[in-house]
């Protein structure tokens, strides 16, 4: 599903536009000169609907040549061993999301306690996948036009990462599950996720220039992002949090 000039929704889930499977977040292809780029990987469930998307679009899937991940969450970076072996990408992460991945630990991701409530079938498995380059916060990827930023921004996980994007018709915030529409965020009851954490991450974000929000679940923005991080700022000034997506 095209949504800008050079940017593609090819994945969503139930909390999003029902695109993909049920359990996928929103996956973001990006068109970067002769390349395409991936932001985020789905589930894994469901990796078919994907290339079937990339396809109605009209995208050449031996053109998708990389993948960024944002974290390791089940519904973020279960589907990159999948789309590793469709697609010839290089993947990228942070150092704690690339060690996740690597040994597939279930652990790490909540996903026991996840399974047990319901949130994943009781036979889904994270499956390992190996991780190409790592990044650390404040390192920059040029592909084609396009440079990427990673940024660190731990609460929603520990591991978790955003990413800004320049060099298109407008500069993007790929903000995984840091951000969402409405200066929302998720906060669950897991081992890594961290309110005071949260903040300061939205705090960062802040002061990053950008026209568009692209997040992991429900809609993206494609002018006025910034009106999202600014509300929920505005909840952070008063030593608040922003209100829970649910």
């Amino acid at each position: 599903m095209r949504i800008a000039p050079h940017v593609h929704l090819v994945a969503s889930g139930q909390m999003g536009f029902d695109l993909t499977d049920r359990f996928d977040c929103n996956v973001y292809l990006l068109a970067a000169g002769e390349e395409y780029v991936l932001f985020d990987a789905g589930a894994g469930l469901g990796v078919d609907q994907i290339l079937a998307v990339c396809a109605e679009d009209g995208i050449d899937t031996a053109r998708i040549r990389h993948l960024f991940l944002t974290h390791a969450h089940a519904d973020h970076g279960g589907g990159a061993a999948s789309l590793r072996e469709h697609l010839p990408v290089t993947v990228y992460a942070g150092a704690a999301t690339a060690g996740i991945l690597r040994a597939g630990n279930e652990e790490a991701v909540s996903l026991p306690a996840a399974r047990r409530a319901g949130i994943y079938p009781a036979d889904y498995r994270y499956r390992p996948c190996p991780v190409d380059r790592e990044l650390a916060d404040g390192g920059q990827v040029t592909i084609g036009p396009l440079t990427i930023e990673a940024i660190a921004t731990p609460g929603h996980s520990h591991d978790h990462m955003s990413y800004w994007v320049s060099g298109l018709d407008r500069r993007y915030l790929v903000s995984g599950d840091a951000i969402f529409h409405g200066g929302k965020v998720v906060l669950q009851d897991t081992y890594d996720c961290n309110v005071y954490e949260t903040n300061r991450s939205i705090e960062k974000l802040a002061g990053y220039p950008f026209e568009a929000l692209l997040p992991g679940h429900l809609t993206f923005s494609l002018q006025r992002g910034r009106r999202h991080l600014e509300a929920a700022c505005a909840v952070i000034a008063q030593l608040g949090c922003p209100p829970a997506l649910g």
